[in-house]
């Protein structure tokens, strides 16, 4: 259904861009960029939840950052953004990333084309249909779906980075109205059937790893781990996030209110319409929901203020009675970041809160989830090809499920982080 109405889609634009008769601009200056980010690391507390026991990277835990238990100079990134304009209307994205240390290097995030006619009056629309992040962070506005004014964003836009990534077509509509701008986004999109998967079984987590079509995400492992003893050889030891499962059609809807003041707002429901019974390829459908609440705010015209609100619940697996999966969840999340501007540079602070509660079967696999974090960075470029952004952060959690490694249920990390970035 999806891929029909992406095809019908596409042909309509390559009409619309044939009538326009614009200048295409393929490989130009403006529509290329690169950029390698390279990192000086010291962290303390438990290995990361990509490489956590052992050296084998399927080998997954329980880490709540990107870095745990090293000091090491680290190749973080390094992407390729192309923005090629189709027509005057039309333009492309594809961001093509590496990322040493995860389960596949290389791969391509997002890639979609956005169809944004020029206005006939004050209601103005746009399209966009391919591979895309949702429009949920409000930190990730920087090239290349990255953030600004940290290095490490939210456990919320984290999570959102590591899992919700789809096949999409979404339809945007903006009118002003008595001096207020409202915007309306609606989609539909197939695959992320597995979303929950690690949110679940390893608990929320702070780091900037953003996944792409060809990403796994390494499960705790062991087969003491709930997930095995629930699921056995019948679930992967990781998660594909874009995996499409039961071919059912998941959709977004987002709302945003600017008054006429320094504040906006917004407003967003998601719902994968994943079948829990559903399995292929060894991955499970998750039928996960939330709402997200943001807002910004600027009290001051060099202060920034940010903050979002994500509630939901996912489950898998079998009926188990009382509504309940065998797998079942309940899951929030909030952040409240501060940013000042100081010429140049930018000085951000920001506190996090998580928590996943564990409606079922908690004897055999407890999912129980619970902690906050406090992060602070330093942003500058020190050149006109480079940045240099310094972080620091602590986090402190609550996960039971740890004690099956003979780790304290009970955990407290630290984070420095020091990096320069390339632009190219």
């Amino acid at each position: 259904m999806i891929r029909g109405a992406l095809l019908a889609a596409l042909c309509t634009v390559s009409v619309v861009g044939g009538t326009a008769r614009a200048e295409v601009q393929l490989f130009a200056p403006e529509t290329l960029s690169a950029w390698v980010d390279v990192r000086a690391v010291s962290a303390d507390g438990e290995p990361s939840w990509r490489t956590a026991y052992g050296d084998n990277v399927e080998q997954g835990g329980f880490g709540k950052l990107r870095y745990g238990h090293e000091t090491k100079f680290d190749l973080a990134q390094a992407a390729i953004n192309w923005k090629p304009r189709l027509a005057d209307t039309v333009t492309a994205y594809v961001l093509a990333q590496y990322t040493p240390g995860s389960l596949t290097d290389f791969g391509v995030s997002e890639a979609y084309i956005k169809w944004k006619p020029v206005p006939a009056s004050d209601l103005r629309w746009s399209v966009r249909f391919g591979q895309m992040f949702p429009p949920v962070s409000m930190e990730h506005d920087g090239p290349g779906w990255s953030v600004s004014r940290t290095i490490t964003p939210s456990a919320i836009n984290s999570w959102i980075g590591e899992e919700v990534l789809v096949d999409g077509l979404e339809l945007t509509v903006r009118k002003t109205v008595l001096g207020q701008d409202l915007a309306l986004t609606g989609a539909v999109f197939t695959g992320n059937d597995t979303a929950g998967t690690i949110l679940s079984w390893r608990g929320w987590a702070l780091h900037d790893v953003a996944s792409d079509r060809s990403s796994r995400l390494p499960l705790p492992s062991g087969d003491r781990q709930g997930w095995y003893r629930l699921f056995g050889d019948y679930q992967a030891p990781f998660t594909t996030p874009m995996a499409e499962v039961d071919g059912h059609v998941g959709d977004y809807l987002r709302l945003d209110w600017r008054p006429p003041a320094p504040v906006a707002f917004n407003l967003e429901y998601y719902a994968n319409h994943a079948d829990p019974q559903a399995v292929r390829h060894i991955q499970w459908g998750w039928d996960t929901t939330f709402w997200n609440l943001g807002v910004q705010a600027k009290p001051a015209p060099r202060t920034e203020i940010l903050a979002q609100y994500m509630k939901g619940r996912t489950g898998t697996g079998w009926p188990v009675g009382n509504g309940l999966w065998a797998v079942d969840t309940d899951y929030d999340a909030a952040y409240l970041l501060a940013s000042q501007s100081l010429g140049a540079a930018k000085l951000s602070g920001r506190i996090d809160y998580f928590a996943v509660k564990d409606n079922s079967k908690r004897p055999v696999d407890d999912n129980t989830d619970k902690g906050c974090a406090a992060t602070v960075a330093y942003i500058r470029p020190v050149g006109d090809h480079l940045d240099l952004a310094v972080e620091a952060m602590n986090v402190r959690s609550n996960h039971p499920a740890r004690v099956i490694h003979a780790l304290a249920a009970h955990q407290s990390q630290a984070q420095l982080q020091i990096a320069l970035k390339l632009h190219l």
